[in-house]
């Protein structure tokens, strides 16, 4: 009994802070996505559904650009001025760029950039 209450003392100590908790938890899934090669780039705002057919098609040509550069979006919905959401995905994107400069190589952003900007 005594191990129970000592563990779960230890875990809510561990996220007493909302911050470090979603810290933690960023951190987490960074290095889960980048052992599972999906690595997440966050969006904010509502996302709209395409238009049409030309513009699902770009669309699905954008996830296809990401998805070669082992990447996947993720929309964390309407969040405005969240420092905390701010600070996690900030140490998310510290962690797996890293990752993704040794898997694309050097200025693999500014290719993946320009594969976007040229799809008509």
């Amino acid at each position: 009994m005594k191990k129970v209450i000592f563990l779960v003392l230890i875990v809510f100590l561990s996220c007493k802070s909302e911050e470090n908790s979603l810290l933690i938890e960023y951190r987490n899934m960074a290095l889960l996505d980048i052992k599972t090669d999906s690595v997440k780039t966050f969006g904010f705002g509502l996302p709209l559904p395409p238009r049409d057919s030309l513009e699902l098609l770009k669309e699905n040509k954008k996830i296809a650009i990401y998805k070669k550069y082992g990447l996947y979006s993720k929309n964390l919905g309407c969040i405005v001025g969240d420092k905390e959401l701010d600070e996690a995905t900030n140490e998310y994107r510290k962690i797996t760029d890293i990752y993704l400069e040794k898997r694309n190589g050097k200025a693999w952003r500014e290719r993946l950039k320009e594969e976007v900007n040229n799809i008509n």
